[in-house]
């Protein structure tokens, strides 16, 4: 611990110090001689009778510490917050440029957010970087709305191809969020053609795994959101990353989106095992109303650990100093502890 304002000390001191000399010089400068004499004939009085101002001198030595700011210098705090870690993982390949059925396509492809409700936040307008009316551009305005939604959560972004790749850990942050989701495409793994579900999944799981490292608990509120509209024929196994979710208590909540016929059955048929369901939507309306019933099922606690520098702690010594005080004036309801000289 340390102390921010030293300086008090020049004026409290010396303060102090002539306070108790006036008390010292004002209990004798009226004593008659014969007080003397009396008190060797009837022995001093009983030290227990001194404990009030023994309180007074400790509640004035508080007030003092506390006065010369007190600060712990470095102290870790954990802090609760009401939301969870949760992971978008979502497919680049080259069909989520495909048309969905009942999109609108638009004249530009600039994506103008509509009119906020109540409860979203007013997301940014721009370059949406997908085709008008395909499923990505589908999958970004009802993923952007449902970041608006959950504003205690961190959430984080996958995106696979070929291979997973982290764009953004979970965050708090929710406009660095939506920048990158409107920025990322299928542009961005132009070179993979390839839909590697395993990989978006595994890539999540260690993004899961090194955060329990470092908080050294198992957490409680980490949930995936796979969007596809594939199957999986590239890279790692995703059968073996579900159970590895299952196994860490990570739930999965997987979007098919306009999958073909007998695509990903067996990954959707595992994914209700970790906890989380299986959405098959085929238009940009069952893609919100699938993101909205996950909205509804995710509600929890999320803690997290944060290291703060000079945190004050001058409110223990107030604390302190004002139990001293109350115990004083609890010891005048004792005769014996009131002085009548």
């Amino acid at each position: 611990m340390t102390f921010q304002n030293l300086g008090w000390l020049y004026f409290a001191v010396p303060v102090l110090f002539l306070m108790a000399m006036l008390r010292f010089w004002r209990r004798h400068f009226w004593g008659h001689s014969l007080v003397e004499l009396l008190g060797e004939e009837m022995g001093g009085p009983n030290p227990l009778l001194r404990f009030p101002k023994f309180l007074e001198a400790l509640a004035v030595g508080f007030l003092l510490v506390a006065l010369l700011g007190p600060v712990y210098p470095f102290s870790l705090n954990r802090i609760e917050r009401g939301g969870l870690q949760i992971m978008f993982v979502l497919d680049l390949s080259q069909s989520m440029e495909e048309a969905i059925q009942g999109a609108q396509p638009a004249a530009s492809p600039r994506f103008v957010a509509p009119p906020p409700r109540a409860d979203q936040a007013i997301l940014p307008s721009g370059p949406m970087l997908a085709t008008p009316g395909s499923k990505m551009e589908a999958v970004k305005k009802t993923a952007l709305d449902f970041v608006a939604k959950r504003k205690g959560d961190a959430l984080g972004l996958v995106v696979f191809s070929n291979n997973g790749y982290l764009v953004t850990p979970a965050t708090f942050d929710q406009e660095s969020l939506t920048q990158y989701m409107l920025m990322t495409g299928t542009h961005t793994l132009v070179n993979e053609g390839f839909t590697a579900i395993g990989e978006g999944l595994g890539t999540a799981n260690r993004f899961f795994e090194q955060q329990r490292q470092k908080t050294r608990r198992r957490a409680k509120g980490q949930v995936i959101v796979l969007l596809t509209d594939g199957d999986n024929n590239y890279g790692r196994d995703p059968m073996t990353e579900i159970e590895r979710s299952k196994s860490e208590g990570t739930r999965i909540y997987m979007i098919g989106v306009a999958l073909q016929p007998g695509a990903s059955q067996q990954i959707a048929a595992t994914v209700p095992s970790t906890g989380g369901k299986y959405y098959d939507v085929r238009n940009p309306r069952s893609l919100e109303e699938a993101l909205t019933d996950i909205d509804h099922i995710e509600k929890g606690v999320f803690y997290t650990l944060a290291l703060k520098k000079n945190e004050p702690a001058y409110f223990y010594f107030v604390m302190l100093a004002l139990g001293c005080l109350a115990l004083r004036l609890m010891l005048h309801a004792f005769p014996q502890f009131v002085e009548i000289s």
